[in-house]
């Protein structure tokens, strides 16, 4: 089965580039950055999207496994809504119905609620990933790119997309403030090299070969 968080992660940022090329065609629109601003919000919704899917992948085998769960990882499904009655049920469905499929429960109850949450952070990433036992993701997905200052960049870019998306990226004025095509570009390039090492370390971490996330 193909590497479901990684392969959408790559369609979207294909999406976002196909933006910049479309930016490049000197559109008749009135204001063309807003294509290059478009490319900003898919790029970092995949970045996003990527890091909570693979997440509920890894989750899986990790409960599995029989490696000790910590304190961090039981709150976190606890936060999640996976409580004493969730559990118990989950158990009578196990004794009553072999086919309950119990982690596959537990991993819908997860992606649900990291759904509701933004994981475009690298503090956020790190935290999220250390509770599986992965200790600093992010600062070795950097090494791992031999590109020094990669996670700074793709903070920037995250930066550009919550101005975009919180403030329509505007002056006090109203007037849209301006976005480099060249810098836009190289960021997302530069995010696409860190996804890249991040996966490869989560895959040789878990040992994960069959991603089952949507």
């Amino acid at each position: 089965m193909a590497n479901k968080p990684y392969s959408t992660f790559e369609k979207t940022v294909e999406r976002s580039r196909a933006l910049v090329e479309l930016f490049d065609t000197d559109p008749q629109i009135d204001e063309k950055e807003d294509l290059l601003r478009a490319a900003v919000i898919l790029c970092v919704a995949g970045f996003d999207r990527y890091f909570t899917s693979k997440f509920c992948d890894v989750l899986v085998p990790h409960l599995k496994s029989g490696e000790k769960i910590g304190n961090d990882l039981f709150k976190r499904l606890e936060v999640a809504g996976f409580n004493t009655e969730v559990s118990l049920r989950l158990i009578a469905d196990s004794v009553n119905n072999r086919n309950s499929r119990p982690f596959r429960k537990i991993r819908t109850i997860v992606q649900s609620s990291l759904s509701n949450h933004t994981t475009h952070r690298d503090d956020a990433i790190d935290a999220l990933f250390l509770d599986l036992g992965l200790k600093n993701l992010c600062n070795n997905a950097e090494k791992k790119c031999n590109k020094k200052g990669i996670v700074k960049k793709i903070m920037d870019l995250v930066d550009i997309r919550n101005a975009i998306a919180h403030e329509a990226h505007v002056k006090t004025s109203g007037q849209p403030r301006s976005i480099d095509r060249d810098r836009i570009l190289k960021m997302i390039n530069a995010t696409e090299a860190f996804v890249r090492s991040c996966d490869q370390i989560i895959d040789n971490r878990f040992g994960i070969k069959d991603a089952v996330s949507a």
